[in-house]
């Protein structure tokens, strides 16, 4: 069925300093970029000097494009867009084009891509199949694409506004496109934009822009071809209930709000589509209910996927006996791992000398804590540094990359995931006051941790350093979203069709899959239908903002990593085919490692460092990376 148009015109605005403003392409943007130096000669002597900002030229188009006529409207301007200057710089954007136009034709239209219809809707055609979990996230992506020739000489965020002429039309055009069983409910509508990026040429990782003022350099381009996809996103705009529309901000701002996403220099082309996101919000019946779940669950009466990760005891009990064999110890009993399900975590040695440690006695007051991240383990987070040779193991210890942790009490805290981060803090310093600290007046302790185990340890610290002053806490971690990530939403959003596919095969699959496999079926449903445990909610956006209310900013004494993910500089599209499906039809962070965006797991913190291009699991098996957090660690540890 054709989509109706829209009545609703948006117009789509950029707002930057380094975007190429017209037909004279690189002389063009040496004008309103102070400083600019064309590649292979001298800052001229009008970019000295600041001329009025001009606005790029921007191609709107009614309706979706495919692979061909994005490949069309490109070799038709880009002579007018880019010059013969930039030349070097836009082959590779070109050879992008045509690999995908190829690749559409091979298969009969790109997913996500030429044929949005058939990917969302037609996956799943059987109207008798009902969604087994309840989608709390819809989308609606009017008729409309830009297209645009991006050259920016810094690495900040790129601001896109996009005005709304008619806001009065607009609320009443989100409200008819709300799902029918949600007319009387409450929905908080949010603007997104996906865009993707054809890079022809990047400036080198790590390369920054001089002050302003100061004689600019040579501009070090380097010719590139890959594409990096992302989305944008604006504040909440709009409160529905009931279908009547509530603005979220003064007139003006909702005239225009602004979507920012953070982007590397370099020359290349936007293709950018808005999307509207509908997110339904909890009604206060649904707030008892799941209250009082939460009340027979603490009894032990109901026991639910909802807030607990059903993977958690049977990684823990295939881990225990793992760390048992390497350090000659018994295996934990039925009841220990019992006991560890209910609490949600287990604090256990993963050194020699922590095997050895009892808080009463004088020695030990060097200790480590593992911290891994979402839906995982210290045995498979930390994995790149354990040595899997057993007589290895049983002569010099288990952390062959980082042999510091086998001279010192290392702990690994296990813990559920889906649990609330303010719950995992509760259950850690209840765990170090037993196991580790106890009465001991001082000691030193370094929370080292991946991921979303990175929040944990962040909002733990206050709490460690209240709890026990004469002790010294310190905290490494490694792409952790310290200001969020919006990856769950973004997967939500753009595979929200899937969780119906998932959710059909599992059933089909009950009577021939084990339980753990059901289980993980499960899993994957909920996070395409958007149904995100408590524990990961924390780590988005709002829910770092909130936990911050009460230790706002980041404490002292922390050393971070992030990354942004992406091939080499140089590496030509043919040879990222995995990098391809991932970011780009998967809906990963672009901007990040992949599921946290660097400058969250940076936080702004004078003590960052850049682990890039590494991906959000590869940060141990970064040389440059172990190198630093081994340095960090002897320093914080020495006598």
């Amino acid at each position: 069925m054709a989509e109706r148009a829209s009545r609703v015109q948006l117009e789509f605005q950029l707002d930057d300093d380094d975007l190429a403003p017209g037909a004279a392409g690189l002389a063009a943007a040496a004008a309103v970029a102070p400083g600019f130096a064309m590649p292979g000669g001298d800052a001229p002597h009008e970019a000295r000097t600041r001329r009025p900002r001009r606005q790029p030229p921007v191609e709107k188009i009614e309706g979706c494009l495919c692979a061909h006529e994005v490949l069309e409207r490109f070799e038709a301007r880009r002579a007018e867009w880019f010059g013969e200057e930039l030349a070097p710089f836009v082959e590779g954007i070109a050879q992008q084009l045509r690999q995908e136009a190829r690749l559409s034709e091979h298969l009969h239209g790109l997913p996500c891509t030429d044929h949005r219809a058939v990917w969302f809707d037609e996956m799943v055609s059987d109207a008798a199949i009902e969604e087994p979990v309840a989608r709390r996230l819809r989308v609606w992506q009017p008729p409309v694409w830009w297209i645009a020739p991006i050259v920016r000489r810094h690495g900040r965020p790129l601001r896109m506004k996009l005005p709304l002429a008619q806001a009065d039309e607009l609320a009443q055009e989100l409200a008819e496109q709300l799902p029918p069983e949600w007319r009387n409910k409450r929905v908080v509508v949010q603007l997104e934009v996906e865009t993707r990026l054809y890079w022809g040429g990047c400036a080198p990782r790590g390369w920054t822009p001089p002050p302003p003022g100061e004689e600019a350099a040579r501009m070090p381009w380097q010719p590139c071809s890959f594409r990096g996809d992302g989305i944008g996103f604006s504040e909440d705009l709009l409160y529905l209930k009931k279908g009547q529309p509530t603005w979220l901000h003064d007139a003006n701002r909702v005239q225009a709000p602004e979507v920012r996403r953070s982007m590397r220099p370099g020359v290349g082309l936007l293709v950018a589509v808005p999307v509207f996101t509908f997110e339904l919000q909890e009604t206060t019946f649904a707030w008892i209910k799941r209250q009082a779940l939460r009340v027979l669950r603490w009894l032990g009466i109901r026991k639910t996927i909802a807030d607990r990760d059903p993977t958690f005891v049977q990684r823990l009990r295939e881990d225990e006996a793992w760390w048992a064999q390497v350090f000659g110890e018994p295996e934990p009993g039925p009841d220990v791992l019992r006991l560890a399900q209910k609490r949600g975590a287990r604090l256990a040695p993963a050194s020699r000398p922590a095997v050895a440690h009892r808080p009463e006695q004088p020695a030990g007051d060097r200790h480590v804590v593992l911290i891994h991240g979402g839906l995982s383990s210290a045995r498979s987070g930390f994995g790149a540094w354990l040595e899997t040779d057993a007589a290895q193991v049983r002569q010099a210890g288990p952390w062959r990359r980082m042999p510091l942790l086998d001279g010192c009490c290392t702990w690994r805290f296990e813990h559920d995931t889906f649990l609330r981060v303010a719950r995992n803090i509760d259950q850690l310093v209840d765990a170090l006051d037993r196991a580790v600290i106890g009465d001991r007046p001082e000691g030193t302790l370094v929370l080292l941790a991946h991921s979303r185990g990175g929040n944990v340890a962040r909002f733990a610290l206050p709490r460690l350093r209240q709890r026990w002053p004469g002790w010294r806490f310190y905290a490494l971690t490694a792409g952790s979203p310290h200001q969020g990530t919006g990856v769950f939403r973004s997967i939500g959003r753009r595979w929200s069709g899937a969780a119906v596919l998932v959710g059909w095969v599992r059933d089909l699959a009950s009577g021939i899959l084990d339980k753990q496999h059901l289980v993980q079926l499960t899993i994957l449903e909920r996070a395409l239908a958007y149904d995100i445990p408590p524990g990961f909610r924390d780590v988005e956006p709002a829910g770092v903002a909130r936990m911050a209310r009460r230790h706002p900013g980041m404490p002292e004494g922390m050393w971070v990593w992030g990354s942004e993910w992406g091939p080499g500089d140089s590496r030509p599209i043919g040879e990222r085919v995995w990098h391809r499906v991932i970011e780009d039809w998967a809906g990963f962070e672009a901007d990040g490692d992949g599921i946290v965006p660097k400058q969250s797991a940076l936080a702004g913190l004078a003590e960052a460092m850049d682990a890039s291009p590494v991906f959000h699991t590869e940060y141990f098996e970064h040389e440059p990376t172990v190198r630093q957090i081994r340095a960090r660690l002897e320093s914080l540890l020495a006598p």
